[in-house]
């Protein structure tokens, strides 16, 4: 089977669906799907202009959909912020990451430990919270990833000088190593000890200890990558994300910084600078296509 591309504007002002007739324009962004796939988009949250994010950096931010399908925020490590009905939470401490696993549990990282938040009852308008611990980190600061029903933790360990991946074992509640390399690792995602690693432009699959080159940006950093045997490998560079299949890749989505989440089959894309959230919905019936692309276009090179 191969692929009739069609080039999808996203558009933003009023538009209460993703219908083509009904669509106003988003800069700088676009979607290429296979003519008859089953991929489809809706906006959970409505884009909207702003005046007030210039400054506001993607580095502050860790976003990801809870188990009632609203997308949340943790912005400046500091404040939990439900973007759909303005809920707002203040931690104590200070996140370095958060995890929100398929079955809505959310685990998150303060540099030491990992652990789930704990809400104080108060007289203030905002809630407070504190981060309790269920397991200690490998080492400081290494960060946590989300594999398919697995939880990783991966960084520079300065004591060792090399980058390690960790598994979580839920029944003894420790992480314990599983792979150690020379080379920076950006991002871990996978299932139980078969993991995918993004160093550089290139993805590797670590299979019965065996290194496998899966797939080899020819333009940029992989930035973050995301599994689940449903949906397969999907991965974002600075501004584009693609799913890979058999050492191609579709790179199916160009915008500014998009910020993304991936949830069984849905993939979520957060446009920072427009507060808006789109979720691309089938995300899995791209592996019924040829991965056979000559060239990915480039926003920052074509606009």
């Amino acid at each position: 089977m191969y692929i009739k591309f069609l080039l999808f504007f996203l558009f933003f002002l009023y538009a209460h669906t993703l219908y083509a007739e009904d669509l106003k324009f988003l800069s700088k962004t676009f979607l290429i799907l296979p003519e008859d796939s089953l991929v489809k988009t809706r906006w959970i949250l409505q884009p909207e202009k702003k005046n007030n994010t210039q400054g506001l950096s993607n580095e502050n931010i860790r976003f990801f959909i809870d188990f009632k399908n609203q997308p949340v925020v943790i912005y400046e490590g500091k404040l939990l912020i439900n973007l759909a009905t303005g809920y707002v939470v203040k931690i104590k401490n200070d996140v370095k990451d958060v995890l929100c696993l398929d079955n809505g549990v959310l685990l998150f990282d303060d540099g030491e430990s990992m652990g789930y938040i704990e809400i104080t009852k108060n007289d203030d308008k905002i809630p407070s919270a504190s981060i309790r611990s269920i397991a200690s980190l490998p080492f400081q600061e290494a960060r946590l990833f989300k594999g398919d029903n697995t939880i990783y933790a991966s960084g520079l360990n300065k004591k060792t000088k090399k980058y390690e991946v960790y598994l979580f074992d839920n029944s003894k509640k420790q992480f314990q190593r599983i792979y150690l390399s020379d080379e920076p690792i950006n991002a871990v995602s996978g299932k139980g000890e078969n993991i995918f690693l993004a160093s550089g432009g290139v993805i590797k699959e670590i299979r019965r200890q065996k290194e496998l080159i899966t797939y080899m940006h020819p333009r940029q950093d992989i930035r973050e990558i995301f599994y689940n045997e449903k949906a397969g490998l999907i991965y974002k560079t600075s501004n584009g994300v693609g799913m890979v299949k058999n050492g191609s890749a579709l790179e199916f989505l160009q915008a500014e910084k998009p910020i993304i989440f991936l949830k069984d089959t849905s993939l979520y894309v957060f446009f920072n600078s427009l507060s808006g959230v789109l979720e691309i919905m089938n995300i899995d019936d791209l592996k019924n296509y040829s991965f056979k692309v000559d060239k990915i276009i480039d926003i920052q090179q074509t606009f």
